[in-house]
């Protein structure tokens, strides 16, 4: 008789692993699968993975199955209670058990799908998930391509230049903006962040014919006590060349 790849209770034991299968006289080994399974009815979900590896240790360690064959094993063992749970009869007695032990065995091949690195599962079952990823990432690919064709709509081929040596003067008055009111006392643009004005000078400005790094424009938004930076770059006074100011009501 083929030895079974489960790790067997002994017998006569009173302190034996929570997860060896058996009776008190010990497991006999014809109905090894029974047993199995009886284990996957009564743990939690959280417990599939130290159950299924503390019986996968025992076959390797014993030298009965290779992990590919023991988990061929355990799939053909589950799948074939569960056939056996759909084909009985929804009006008998025993209807209502029948129904939670094929969710638990549902549950526990769930798990075992994930384990399935071989592609050891009858070929269909691996064909059909296969279409089905083929099929998704088709449609991720076509979600992607359209985001990337909005997303072209914002680059630009040529930048805006500003006049070499100027980048500063420029950054001081993309500053003011930042300050300037409106009548109403809100502020014309605001941003709870600094980081977009860098992004936007780095993307659609260059300097001196070169394109604006964008650590180099983040530098120029950095924290200030007063007046003066903390850090980065401060943009000195012969730089500072214009000044916005609002426009009083009847000067237009």
């Amino acid at each position: 008789m083929k030895k079974s790849y489960f790790s067997p209770r002994k017998p006569f034991s009173f302190s034996p692993h929570a997860y060896d299968l058996g009776t008190f006289m010990g497991l006999w080994h014809s109905h090894d699968d029974n047993h199995f399974l009886l284990k996957i009815y009564r743990i939690d979900e959280k417990e599939y993975a130290d159950y299924y590896s503390y019986h996968l240790n025992y076959a390797q360690e014993n030298n009965l199955a290779s992990e590919k064959d023991f988990f061929r094993h355990v799939w053909q063992i589950v799948q074939t209670r569960i056939k056996h749970f759909e084909m009985q009869d929804p009006f008998s007695s025993n209807h209502g058990m029948h129904r939670q032990n094929l969710a638990k065995l549902q549950q526990f091949q769930k798990y075992l799908k994930n384990l399935d690195q071989w592609n050891a599962r009858p070929s269909k079952i691996v064909i059909a998930e296969k279409d089905e990823l083929i099929q998704n990432q088709k449609q991720e690919i076509e979600k992607l391509n359209a985001e990337l064709v909005e997303l072209n709509q914002f680059e630009v081929s040529l930048k805006i230049l500003i006049d070499d040596g100027h980048l500063p003067t420029f950054i001081d008055v993309i500053q003011q903006l930042r300050d300037i009111q409106l009548p109403s006392g809100r502020k014309l643009i605001k941003s709870d962040h600094k980081i977009p004005y860098a992004k936007m000078i780095s993307k659609y400005f260059s300097h001196g014919g070169k394109d604006i790094p964008i650590e180099t424009a983040r530098n120029y938004f950095v924290d200030k006590k007063g007046d003066v930076t903390i850090k980065g770059t401060s943009i000195q006074p012969e730089h500072r060349l214009f000044k916005v100011i609002p426009i009083e009501p009847g000067k237009k």
